[in-house]
């Protein structure tokens, strides 16, 4: 069995500005990171530089200065390992305590420190800054490894060197989302070749000729190149460092922040639910302040809508909705950093709990519960099921399922199949509009549906039931109509019947008063009486002197008994009468020969448009078909009228 890739090591410099950080990288791989005429004349790291140290490693060198922190954050955020640079001569300074803050923050896993510019520093000096900086950094860091380096003389290089090598030997497997995903830090145009964008991949792998999309603004492309370390690749994995060279898109509509992804699992959103943490020296956060949100590549503008408490004091954690003023692409887990809108101010970070979350109360303790439930969740089951519970009885699109786990589809299929064998959940349909629903909410939607039919029932006695379109207008809007059908379907089979369209319990039986009764049975009389050629409504009306609203509720009634059917022009017929009429034509057409129009109102012994009305009658329940001026038996052609579906007319 071959030997599986060395995993890709990502690595961030940290540091105040002119404490030599990019003098170490160059010290470290023999690479140029300043790319820029600015930097190299100011000397000073204005936009990410790269370096490669071997085939596995990648340096990200950021700038140090507080101006372009977000250009730092944009290089951490997808790193394994931190080189947090303090310069001997300097000690620590403002900004180095809010760089490896950040990297805390944006869940950096390790950290090495660095003291740079130790040429001709005493030893005991040395000693001091470096106590100094154990005083500085985060609890999570306390055990970092400290290294004495000066980039001139090379002191301390390559112990430094054998260090990240030895790191990146030892690296845990990287988690892998099976989606492909990658944040664009930079977009550019190549002579020959065209647009070429770069990141680092955090999910899923990428291949010669896939077709992907530029997010948000879900733009195909296709991939026609891969390079990876300044090398030609076939394909690249999660933690690679990438440049894809891409067709579909000019280079002025990528930005850094967008990213490049796999189609159909991401939608991009404008409204996250997260944890946030408060840094120890922040100044406090209250409700509804502006902040920049800085997540993967992007930076965007938003509120953080605190829940549950209306402020936060420097150290805290709390759980937060925030509203942005662009959308972004996020996925659960992902991790961001906040700054204070004006002035800038770094304020704390924290990670995504729901990238596609509704609106909440911010006080509600149902949905705090829900909300630090989903915090807790220990994998991706649990956290599916606490999404899918925390929709109701509305239930939870597939497509948003599939958003918020940012997972394949087959990973999905996987995770509903035992959520659904387990009877925690019910799947609805299957498409991209298919919902998922805890079993206790689908219950609860039975429920409704079987006390809507009821109160319907004591509202309307007189009538045989609700029609099913005017459910979902009975129920309300926490009802989804796929999964009103479903509960219906399924209430079909034990409680419920569909009888000429309308939905009614198997108890129920028509209730008529005293004055509806007697003059549903004048109309019968009417009607009856006609023979074929049965009296059309103004003559109902006047006959009965009945207002045309009283006549149509009568009528309505009475066909929903069953004693009336209704002609394609209205006309009521006594249910006897179209029975008998039907004895009739389908004695003509038993033999299975065509028979004209002219030959059936022949035998029905009635003038033509009372005919033509009644076989169009005819035709609508399948009992006959129409070929031109002709009627042949239908797809519901038998004897028994009474049998026929929606014998009780429209």
């Amino acid at each position: 069995m071959p030997a599986q890739p060395q995993r890709h090591l990502v690595i961030a410099t940290a540091g105040h500005i002119d404490h030599g950080k990019t003098s170490l990288v160059r010290a470290l791989t023999g690479m140029e990171t300043d790319r820029l005429a600015e930097e190299q004349r100011r000397g000073i790291t204005i936009e990410l530089g790269f370096a490669f140290l071997g085939d596995r490693v990648t340096i990200i060198d950021v700038p140090g200065h507080e101006r372009f922190i977000k250009t730092m954050v944009a290089g951490v955020s997808t790193v394994d390992l931190g080189l947090f640079v303090v310069a001997a001569d300097d000690g620590v300074m403002p900004q180095s305590r809010e760089h490896v803050a950040i990297l805390g923050l944006l869940g950096v896993p390790r950290l090495l420190v660095v003291l740079t510019k130790t040429a001709g520093l005493s030893k005991d000096w040395v000693d001091l800054v470096e106590e100094d900086v154990r005083n500085a950094l985060p609890p999570v860091y306390q055990d970092a490894a400290f290294f004495r380096c000066d980039s001139i003389n090379r002191e301390g290089i390559e112990e430094l060197r054998a260090a990240i090598l030895k790191f990146s030997e030892d690296l845990p497997p990287r988690y892998d989302s099976g989606v492909f995903r990658l944040p664009v830090d930079r977009a550019f145009s190549l002579k020959g070749h065209g647009t070429v964008v770069t990141g680092t991949i955090l999910g899923g792998c990428v291949r010669d000729g896939d077709q992907l999309v530029i997010m948000p603004q879900d733009q195909e492309v296709r991939v026609r190149g891969l390079q990876s370390h300044g090398l030609n690749r076939n394909e690249l994995y999660v933690g690679d460092r990438a440049a894809l060279n891409v067709i579909g898109a000019d280079v002025a509509e990528i930005r850094r922040g967008d990213w490049l992804c796999e189609k159909g699992i991401f939608q991009p959103t404008d409204l996250l639910d997260v944890e946030i943490q408060s840094l120890p020296d922040a100044s406090p956060l209250k409700n509804r302040d502006r902040v920049h949100l800085h997540l993967g590549t992007s930076e965007v503008i938003g509120r953080v809508i605190l829940l549950g408490v209306d402020g936060m004091a420097p150290g805290e954690t709390a759980l937060a909705q925030l509203v942005l003023e662009s959308k972004i692409l996020a996925t659960r887990h992902d991790r961001f950093v906040i700054r204070r809108y004006s002035p800038l101010e770094t304020l704390g970070g924290g990670r995504v709990l729901d990238p596609l979350p509704a609106r909440k109360r911010r006080h509600d303790p149902e949905t705090l519960a829900a909300l630090d439930n989903l915090a807790t969740a220990k994998d991706d089951e649990s956290a599916l099921f606490l999404r899918i519970q925390s929709t109701g009885t509305t239930g939870l699109s597939l497509s948003t399922a599939r958003g918020f786990l940012g997972a394949p589809s087959d990973r999905l299929e996987q995770l509903i199949s035992r959520l659904s064998e387990g009877k925690m959940i019910i799947q609805i349909g299957s498409s991209e509009s298919g919902r998922l629903l805890i079993l206790q909410a689908f219950e609860h939607v039975r429920g409704s549906v079987l006390a809507a039919v009821a109160g319907y029932h004591r509202q309307h006695p007189q009538l045989l039931g609700i029609k099913p379109a005017a459910l979902g207008s009975a129920l309300g809007k926490d009802f989804f109509l796929a999964v009103i059908e479903r509960a219906v379907a399924e209430l079909l089979e034990s409680d419920l019947l569909l009888e000429k369209g309308y939905l009614r319990s198997r108890s129920h039986a028509i209730q008529l008063d005293t004055s509806t009764d007697d003059l549903s049975r004048r109309i019968e009389a009417l009607l009856v009486t006609a023979e074929f050629n049965p009296p059309s409504l103004d003559v109902l009306r006047k006959e009965l002197n009945l207002s045309e609203p009283e006549l149509s509720r009568v009528l309505s009634i009475m066909t929903q008994q069953g004693r009336v059917v209704r002609m394609a022009d209205g006309t009521p017929w006594a249910l006897r009468r179209a029975e008998e009429a039907w004895t009739i034509i389908f004695r003509e057409l038993s033999s299975g020969e065509a028979k004209s129009m002219a030959q059936l109102r022949e035998a029905l012994n009635c003038p033509r448009r009372i005919a033509v009305h009644l076989m169009e009658y005819f035709d609508g329940l399948g009992l006959t078909q129409r070929q031109e001026d002709f009627r042949l038996p239908g797809v519901n052609f038998r004897e028994d009228f009474s049998s026929s579906p929606q014998t009780g007319g429209s």
